[in-house]
C-alpha cells in the first residue's frame, strides 16, 4: 500500500506486521535516552566527591591545611570536632532559637502595631468595653455561685 515503508510501520497502515512497531519504538527510545543523558548538566567533580570526603557545611580540608597542630592526631581531631559540633548545635538552639523572655507576656502573644492601633480605636469608640463585657472566658456553662 501507499502507507507502508521499507523500514517498518507507518501509522495508519493496517497491513504492517506486528513485530516492526517495537523495533522502531525501541530505536526511538534509545535515541531519546542517549540525547537526554547528554543534555543533563553535570556537577563539578569536587561537589560529586564532597559527600564522600568531607562533612556538610564545614571545609575540613581547610582545617587540616591551616591548622596542622590542631589536626596532628586524627582520632583526637574527630573527637574534638564532634564535641565542638554538639556545642555549636546546643548554643544555636539555646542562644538563638530559644530566646528567653521574647514575647514574655503570659499569653505568649506579641501585640503588633496594627493590633495596638485597632485596640486603641476600639477604646476611643467605647466598643472595647462592650466586647470585654460579653466575652466568654470559659468553655463549660458556669453556675451562679462560681
Amino acid at each position: 500500500s501507499s502507507c507502508s515503508s521499507k523500514r517498518g510501520f507507518v501509522f495508519g497502515d493496517a497491513s504492517a506486521p506486528d513485530n516492526t512497531l517495537p523495533i522502531t519504538m525501541a530505536g526511538l527510545l534509545r535515541l531519546a535516552l542517549s540525547t537526554s543523558r547528554l543534555a543533563q548538566p553535570r556537577l563539578p567533580s569536587s561537589l560529586v566527591q564532597a559527600n564522600k570526603a568531607s562533612l556538610p557545611f564545614v571545609p575540613v580540608d581547610w582545617i587540616f591545611r591551616f591548622f596542622p597542630y590542631f589536626t596532628r592526631d586524627k582520632v583526637r581531631f574527630m573527637l574534638r570536632f564532634n564535641q565542638i559540633s554538639v556545642g555549636c548545635g546546643l548554643g544555636f538552639f539555646y542562644c538563638w532559637c530559644h530566646t528567653p523572655y521574647k514575647c514574655d507576656n503570659y499569653d505568649h502573644f506579641e501585640e503588633s502595631m496594627l493590633y495596638r492601633y485597632v485596640k486603641g480605636s476600639l477604646e476611643k469608640s467605647g466598643q472595647l468595653e462592650e466586647n470585654v463585657r460579653i466575652k466568654v472566658r470559659h468553655f463549660y456553662p458556669q453556675t451562679a455561685e462560681e
